[in-house]
C-alpha cells in the first residue's frame, strides 16, 4: 500500500540519541516474520502499527510481536484516508482494530498511526483515547527500492530522536536486506533503538 512520503508530523524535539523503527501494515506470515526474526538476531524492540484485516488473519504473529518485546498499535482496519470517511466510519476503523489486537494480545493499542500520515483535526478528535504517532525519518521503502536506497534514505535524515518508517508487507525486500545495516550503523553512531511509546513518554495499552 503506497505511502505518501511528505505526510508526516513535525520533527520532535531531540533529547537524547534514540532511534524508533516503525513497521507499518502488517502482520503477515512473510515479511512479518522476516523483519522479526531480524529484530530478534540484534536484540531490538520496534513498534508495529497494524491493519486490522491483516491482524484478523495472522493472530499467532501478532503474538510473537508482543512475546518478544515489541509494541503493537493500531492502524486501522482497511487502511483508508481518515480524512475522507464518515465519522462514524472513522470510530468503527479504530475500534474494530483495537478489539482485534486485543483478542489476539489481551491488550488494547494506546497507540494509532493514521493511513497515508493523513489527519486533521476532526479525526484527531475522534481519536483522542489514542496517542497518535507520526514519523520524522521515511525509508520510501513503498516505493519497493532495494536495500542500499533505503539505508540511504534512512541514514540522510537520522537525527537524535527519530521515529523511522518501514512496511512489513510482502515484495518489501528493500527493507529486509537494509535493516541489518541500518542496525549496526546505527548502533556504530552511538544510536539506542526503543520502542515509539519509550520515545514519546506515552502508554502503548
Amino acid at each position: 500500500m503506497q505511502r505518501a512520503a511528505n505526510s508526516q508530523d513535525k520533527p520532535f524535539t531531540a533529547t537524547g540519541k534514540r532511534i524508533a523503527l516503525t513497521f507499518d501494515d502488517g502482520p503477515n506470515e512473510g515479511a512479518a516474520a522476516t523483519v522479526l526474526d531480524i529484530l530478534q538476531r540484534y536484540e531490538v524492540q520496534a513498534t508495529f502499527f497494524c491493519i486490522g484485516a491483516q491482524a484478523q488473519k495472522h493472530p499467532a504473529v501478532l503474538r510473537r510481536m508482543v512475546g518478544e518485546g515489541h509494541v503493537v498499535g493500531n492502524h486501522s482496519y482497511s487502511h483508508p484516508d481518515l480524512t475522507k470517511e464518515s465519522d462514524d466510519e472513522v470510530i468503527r476503523q479504530l475500534e474494530r482494530t483495537s478489539e482485534i489486537l486485543k483478542e489476539a494480545t489481551g491488550l488494547r493499542p494506546r497507540l494509532f498511526r493514521p493511513p497515508f500520515g493523513s489527519v486533521d483535526d476532526r479525526v484527531k478528535s475522534l481519536a483522542r483515547d489514542y496517542h497518535i504517532v507520526l514519523w520524522n525519518v521515511s525509508s520510501e521503502d513503498w516505493r519497493r527500492i532495494p536495500g542500499p536506497a533505503v539505508a540511504a534514505n534512512v541514514l540522510a535524515h537520522l537525527q537524535d530522536e527519530s521515529i523511522v518508517l518501514h512496511h512489513c508487507f510482502e515484495d518489501i525486500r528493500g527493507t529486509l536486506d537494509a535493516l541489518p545495516y541500518l542496525i549496526e550503523i546505527g548502533r556504530a553512531l552511538g544510536y539506542e533503538f526503543v520502542t515509539a511509546d519509550s520515545m514519546l513518554g506515552v502508554s502503548p495499552y
